[in-house]
């Protein structure tokens, strides 16, 4: 009798108990419950980080190449939205299928794309231009405002005359 006692509470002692089982399932779900929305936070926080950067990084390229490319007379370097096939600037000023820079000569026939920018999902540039023209000493016509945007998230910049840019809305 004593060797069946002792094999019955082995077996007893392995495994969960279903209430153990649905306790831990209880608890999992909770801390999914808290934790998915902050992974969420975290990924839109990327979006409006990489939005930024990618129009910092576009301008100062584009500012940097006006500079020091050997541009010929009325040569200039723009930063506008590219177009659908990313070959020219789309020509409007929402900003929102991504950036491009690219060389032009004076009358506006395209010499080489520099660089294209694809669009991040959710983000816009809303611009007070449909372009930017650098000239080779840097500066930029016209000094407009910019707002990235990304969900219900903007941050301004401010495009100086003299090519810089900075955080917030233009004086």
């Amino acid at each position: 009798m004593e060797s069946k006692n002792a094999m019955s509470s082995r077996s007893r002692a392995t495994g969960f108990s279903l209430i153990e089982l649905m306790v831990t399932i209880a608890i999992l779900a909770i801390i999914l419950m808290i934790g998915i929305p902050s992974f969420q936070n975290l990924f839109e926080n990327s979006r409006i980080n990489r939005a930024n950067d990618n129009f910092i990084a576009a301008v100062n390229l584009a500012r940097s190449e006006a500079i020091t490319r050997e541009l010929p007379a009325g040569g200039r370097v723009v930063l506008c939205e590219r177009n659908a096939d990313a070959t020219a600037c789309s020509g409007d000023a929402a900003w929102a299928d991504g950036l491009m820079v690219l060389e032009a000569e004076a009358d506006g026939t395209v010499v080489q794309v520099i660089r294209v920018w694809d669009p991040i999902a959710t983000a816009s540039v809303a611009a007070g231009a449909n372009s930017v023209t650098f000239s080779p000493d840097g500066r930029a016509n016209p000094a407009v405002g910019f707002a990235v945007n990304v969900s219900d998230k903007s941050q301004a910049y401010c495009l100086r005359p003299t090519g810089s840019v900075f955080k917030g809305a233009c004086p």
